[in-house]
């Protein structure tokens, strides 16, 4: 019965979230009432106005802004108090340079492969790419996008979703369930939450790489260093190697380094992990110094 107790308490963090992503848009509304409807009293807040502020970048980055300060902060207790969260893990025995760099080198191979990914299901469904370009437009992440939504997109958003997801849901999860199948679940939490087909499809791609991330590293650090990157990619360097003329030459050289991208990094990290693990042991298996000298005395 605990199993399945926390399976189910497995769809809390996503609930929550959404909840949370709600409360914050209500009270942005109410915020822009109190100053809207005294300036307009002859046509209220109405349908039109509704409608403005929805569009508005402004006002959306606001709503994220709170809802992911909000987030971080209730996930964050909730991944200590009740997931074994450890926030201040001691460095040599939990990283290792080479799974850093590992991650760093991974980025642009994942990158990519979104990027065919996203282009294979266009073709597919190409009203569904229409749907996400018009909804990051509104949402202020295009390529004008602005301080605050970057502030969200780069730093703020992704440590939310790894609390969130790699975080509460699979360390909950992984109470019924074995990792693959912890992994799986999370993933698909992940990519519902984006609530478009055209990120909720490379999401639970990339959702199954941050939960395999943060689980062999052992450390929900990897997976948010991979996820800041990777936003940081998408946001500021993805728009910029958009304005590079397309040639046969070029799509050869980028899809070969995807693939070289991607092979070294996982096994690169593998390896990092291995040299981490070994170093852990060889610390732990040598006596403290102090308690070396007091037990000779």
């Amino acid at each position: 019965m605990k199993k399945i107790g926390y399976f189910f308490s497995g769809f809390l963090p996503i609930l929550t979230t959404t909840a949370a992503q709600i409360l914050a848009s209500f009270f942005m509304f109410g915020i822009a009432a109190l100053f809207l409807c005294p300036a307009s009293q002859s046509t209220g807040f109405d349908a039109d106005t509704i409608e403005t502020l929805l569009t508005n970048t402004e006002f959306n980055a606001c709503i994220m802004l709170i809802y992911t300060v909000t987030c971080i902060v209730f996930m964050g207790i909730w991944y200590y108090r009740s997931c074994g969260g450890n926030y201040l893990p001691k460095p040599s025995l939990t990283f290792h340079p080479l799974q850093f760099l590992s991650i760093i080198l991974l980025i642009p191979g994942m990158q990519f492969f979104s990027g065919y990914l996203t282009s294979a299901v266009s073709l597919l469904f190409p009203n569904w790419l229409s749907q996400y370009e018009k909804l990051m437009e509104t949402a202020g992440l295009d390529s004008d996008i602005g301080l605050f939504m970057f502030i969200y997109a780069v730093i703020l958003g992704p440590v939310c979703e790894e609390l969130v997801f790699r975080g509460v849901t699979m360390r909950l999860v992984r109470r019924a369930l074995p990792f693959w199948a912890a992994n799986l679940m999370q993933a698909v939490l992940f990519g519902i939450f984006h609530m478009n087909w055209i990120q909720g499809i490379y999401a639970f791609v990339l959702g199954l790489v941050l939960g395999w991330i943060c689980e062999k590293g052992g450390s929900i650090y990897f997976s948010m260093f991979f996820h800041i990157l990777f936003n940081f990619w998408g946001t500021i360097i993805g728009p910029l190697l958009n304005n590079l003329k397309e040639t046969d030459l070029l799509g050869i050289i980028i899809f070969l380094f995807t693939i070289v991208s991607l092979v070294l990094g996982f096994s690169l990290f593998r390896l990092g992990t291995k040299w981490r693990d070994q170093k852990a042991a060889r610390l732990m298996a040598v006596p403290d110094h102090d308690d070396h000298f007091e037990a000779a005395e």
